[in-house]
């Protein structure tokens, strides 16, 4: 009975080319892009995005900017007329990974720190690792000014004399080319750190709040709408679909009803949120629930897309399984989106997952921008309406669901 059941199993596969292809064709796929996220993530082709306002205006600020500007490890959104106000409010907004805000001349101390990092929570280590990149860039390219803070340090705790700091500055300027790869150069006391978000819990866990929801959202929608495929082959709609308008119908109404599963689902991954880690989405109920149903109603349009196109309850469960993963990937679900190549985070704004991420983020994070909110809610509207908008058309011109 062992090897009869194992060949029952190989000629179902083998009769269904759908799956058969999609068996073996689509593992490698799937290997080839998380290659290219995960290897990212840690390797060279990680790039920051840094927005920078220049608030200083000396001759060190403006040579840190071009260095900066110049780096092929990052990517920089600069402007002549931006302000603190502004970088703060493209990180919360997620236009930037993080902001930098120069304050005061490279070389002065007086004031504090002139350097400001602008963090997001949900983005920490991004600050960690931009402190790292300008320690490096200044070692290579600007060695006086990080000799210059060892100087501020020494003298700080009264290490060395005036006399002898004269001494010192002149002898640094002869040998400033020889010092520029000088491992011994930092940057302490010249970077300080704010984050651009109110000093409270859970801003951190909000995001993966958000991406786990759009990511569960998406598997539980799949698994609803797959019904569609075994009620077809069990004759349930056959009666249905004698009547006027049956097909639509039938849509629609699975439609409603995996919306309203997904409202419900992503209400209670909030409420654990909620309870655990102090994500206080209550407070911003209004615009959340919008969010909520705009990203249901986009999981679901897509998953009875997925469904309509296949003929078997299999290729359904393999296609939507890669097509989840893949979203998931590129979209932020599985992994913060600063951490993909630039490439696949362009890519991911083609996901409903990426969308999500910002539509939750702006809709709890105060002082973000209302666009910002309303274009991820009209582009998750949009993707609703279109994929639905296509399972109907392909249920019609086949005459069944």
């Amino acid at each position: 009975m062992i090897f009869p059941a194992a060949r029952v199993m190989l000629l179902t596969l083998l009769r269904d080319r759908g799956a058969l292809a999609m068996a073996f064709v689509l593992p490698p796929l799937i290997f080839v892009i998380f290659a290219a996220i995960f290897s990212s993530a840690g390797g060279d082709q990680l790039r920051l995005h840094v927005g920078i306002a220049d608030l200083a205006r000396t001759p060190t600020t403006a040579q840190l900017v071009q260095v900066l500007r110049e780096e092929p490890t990052l990517r920089v959104t600069y402007r002549d007329d931006a302000t603190a106000e502004s970088v703060r409010g493209l990180v919360k907004d997620g236009a930037v990974d993080l902001g930098l805000i120069l304050r005061s001349d490279l070389n002065e101390r007086g004031a504090g720190a002139p350097v400001l990092l602008v963090t997001h929570e949900a983005r920490a280590i991004a600050g960690a690792i931009m402190a790292g990149h300008l320690q490096r860039l200044l070692a290579v390219h600007m060695p006086d000014v990080a000799f210059a803070q060892v100087l501020a340090d020494l003298e700080a705790i009264g290490g060395i004399t005036s006399e002898q700091r004269i001494w010192i500055d002149e002898t640094f300027k002869e040998k400033a080319d020889e010092t520029r790869d000088d491992p011994r150069m930092r940057d302490a006391g010249l970077v300080a750190s704010e984050s651009a978000l109110p000093q409270t819990a859970g801003w951190a866990v909000s995001y993966y709040a958000g991406a786990v929801a759009v990511m569960f959202l998406l598997l539980a929608a799949v698994q609803g709408a797959v019904g569609l495929i075994e009620e077809r082959r069990l004759g349930v709609y056959d009666r249905l679909l004698a009547g006027p308008g049956a097909i639509a119908a039938i849509i629609l109404g699975k439609f409603l009803f995996l919306v309203a599963q997904g409202t419900v689902q992503a209400g209670l991954v909030f409420a654990a949120a909620y309870l655990l880690y102090d994500v206080n989405f209550i407070a911003s109920f209004g615009p959340w629930l919008t969010t909520t149903l705009a990203v249901a109603a986009a999981t679901s349009a897509l998953a009875l897309g997925l469904c309509v196109l296949c003929s078997s309850r299999q290729q359904a469960q393999v296609l939507s399984t890669f097509v989840v993963l893949i979203l998931s990937a590129a979209g932020g679900s599985m992994v913060p989106r600063f951490f993909l190549p630039p490439w696949l985070q362009e890519a991911g704004w083609w996901t409903p997952n990426a969308w999500s991420i910002q539509a939750y983020s702006s809709a709890l994070t105060p002082g973000s921008s209302l666009m910002s909110l309303w274009t991820a809610w009209g582009i998750l509207i949009a993707m609703a309406a279109g994929a639905l908008l296509f399972s109907l058309t392909i249920s019609l011109r086949r005459r069944s669901v």
